[in-house]
């Protein structure tokens, strides 16, 4: 059996015989192309372009506060710009979407606005400053906005132009502005606490004056001192005593009244002496003179009166005798001892009582008796006496204040290291504080110069290299493409119709279809023959096609006159395409 592939005569055949449904959507699709690239509203688009300057001074001597990137920076200006107040304020000032406005709510209007409002950012290819690596960075931006009026369009862009550039400004003015309100009132606060520490450290010292870490080192060095002294005044103490022991020791074998005279200057003897003297000239006045001589009765009373002169005198020189003797064995005992040694506990005892007892000696009978002493060594002695007596009490109060002294350094010392913990925290708190403030006043001065740096817009800067221009030609729609477009769908709709049409019948038309059903060729094949009436029928209904296309020719036009545009204005549009075309 032979092939029974459709060939191109087949084709043609289904063409032929379905022409009027792939007249019909081909025309129906192209008239709609070609309403609708004459009848949309063209679109004209005013754009600017604005360059990004880096600032003139270089970062290293002046650094700005301004910190974002240009194209963040870019962004967030654009938010600003097409907030609700600025772009209702350009709606209104140039009567802007006034039928929208009348029909349809202020979001979607500015919803619309926002969408005609373009940034395109222009990068190129630099090498970081920094690093030293290839990097995109953006130089440049274009500000771009469609309107269906070109001077609308100019006009509106000029203003949205101006808006940027003086947001540009405004924000980094303000960025610098606030930056240095910023670091200022940091500065002041951080003074005001580094007084209040100061403050405090300063309570703090007078508190604790002698317990200051500093302090204790000197604290230290005092002590070793006094100690020293407290040493060097047991020695003295220790020397005075041996002094005193002896100087005692010298007096008791000293007569007070040995050396004394009369005022003649004629040497008075003692008692002992006047005693050995009258016994010695008893004797020879007995020999000379009788019992009742008045010489011999004289001399007798006065040696008994002196006997027993010399006999009290003797009782107190035996005790103060004794007195010496104990206090020469005391001081030989704290030599070796301490002062709560059981044997120099007992002696001190002993002196006590001896003590006492002298002096009730000496305020008894003959105490009357007693006179001053005139013997020169006696007196130098006892002045001796009494000069050390005074350098021992002196050294007892020295001891003593040395000693309190010393418990107070050592409090001190005790309490240094609480006190440091507390002082040292303060310090550095105080420390740190201080390194703040410096870091914040520097800053504080770099962000004033900034702020002068874009007060006088020496820093990065927008500047308008393109100005918007009103636009000749419309950017949208493409006209010819929705022709050409149209064209295309025109013919795929007619040959899909016609396709569609041929799959959906189920009648044979040709032998090959009775070949591939069958399997066999028919014998002869005999023409379809109209009659009278079916051609008359076809002519009807030719007739009648023509008139209703005629008719809804007739009424498309109305519609899109009254509907879309009147029809002066389509053929002048039209024109206006042909011309440029």
């Amino acid at each position: 059996m032979e092939n029974q592939t459709p060939d191109i005569k087949d084709y043609l055949k289904i063409v032929k015989k379905r022409r009027k449904i792939l007249i019909i959507p081909l025309i129906v699709i192209a008239l709609l192309s070609i309403i609708l690239a004459v009848a949309l509203p063209s679109s004209y688009r005013s754009a600017a372009t604005i360059l990004i300057e880096e600032q003139e001074i270089p970062s290293e001597l002046v650094k700005s506060t301004v910190t974002t990137f240009a194209d963040q920076r870019i962004q967030v200006i654009s938010q600003r710009i097409m907030s609700r107040g600025n772009l209702v304020e350009i709606i209104k000032k140039y009567d802007l979407y006034a039928d929208d406005r009348k029909s349809k709510t202020e979001e979607v209007v500015l919803a619309k606005m926002r969408e005609r409002i373009k940034v395109d950012t222009i990068s190129a290819d630099v090498i970081d400053p920094r690093r030293g690596t290839p990097t995109k960075a953006t130089i440049a931006f274009v500000l771009q906005f469609d309107d269906h009026s070109p001077v609308l369009a100019q006009k509106v862009a000029n203003e949205l132009t101006s808006l940027f550039l003086k947001e540009n400004i405004k924000s980094r003015t303000e960025s610098a502005e606030n930056a240095a309100l910023f670091l200022s009132e940091e500065a002041r606060r951080l003074k005001a606490k580094i007084q209040e520490l100061q403050s405090k450290l300063a309570s703090f010292k007078e508190q604790n004056l002698h317990q200051l870490p500093e302090v204790n080192q000197l604290n230290q060095q005092e002590l070793t001192a006094l100690n020293n002294q407290l040493m060097s005044l047991d020695t003295q103490e220790r020397n005075a005593l041996d002094r005193r022991f002896y100087l005692e020791g010298q007096l008791a074998q000293i007569d007070p009244n040995a050396m004394a005279t009369n005022a003649a200057g004629v040497r008075v003897f003692g008692m002992k002496d006047r005693l050995k003297e009258l016994q010695s000239q008893y004797p020879s006045l007995l020999a000379r003179y009788s019992d009742n001589h008045p010489d011999v009765v004289k001399t007798k009373r006065e040696i008994e009166s002196l006997q027993n002169e010399l006999g009290s005198n003797a009782d107190l020189n035996k005790l103060n005798a004794e007195l010496t003797e104990k206090k020469a064995e005391l001081a030989t005992l704290l030599k070796q001892y301490s002062d709560r040694h059981p044997d120099v506990v007992k002696l001190q005892k002993q002196i006590s009582s001896l003590r006492q007892a002298l002096t009730e000696a000496s305020q008894g009978n003959y105490s009357n008796v007693a006179i001053e002493p005139d013997n020169p060594a006696y007196i130098t002695l006892k002045s001796q006496l009494e000069a050390v007596n005074s350098d021992i009490k002196s050294i007892d109060v020295t001891r003593g204040k040395l000693k309190t002294r010393i418990e107070e350094l050592r409090a001190n010392l005790m309490q240094s290291p609480l006190v440091e913990k507390d002082y040292m925290d303060l310090v550095q708190e105080l420390n740190n504080t201080n390194q703040r403030y410096q870091e914040v006043s520097a800053r504080e001065m770099e962000a004033q110069i900034s702020q002068q740096l874009e007060l006088e817009k020496k820093g990065e800067r927008f500047t308008l290299i393109d100005p918007p221009q009103e636009p000749l030609e419309p950017v949208s729609p493409n006209r010819i493409a929705i022709l050409f477009l149209g064209f295309v769908l025109a013919v795929a709709g007619g040959f899909g119709s016609v396709a569609l049409a041929e799959m959906m019948d189920a009648s044979i038309h040709s032998e090959k279809t009775i070949t591939n059903m069958l399997g066999v060729a028919p014998l002869a094949t005999i023409p379809y023959l109209e009659n009278r009436a079916e051609r008359q029928k076809y002519q009807a209904q030719r007739r009648m096609f023509m008139l209703g296309a005629l008719i809804s020719a007739l009424a498309a036009i109305l519609l899109f006159h009254f509907l879309f545009m009147p029809l002066d204005v389509f053929w002048y549009k039209l024109l206006r395409v042909a011309g440029g075309l």
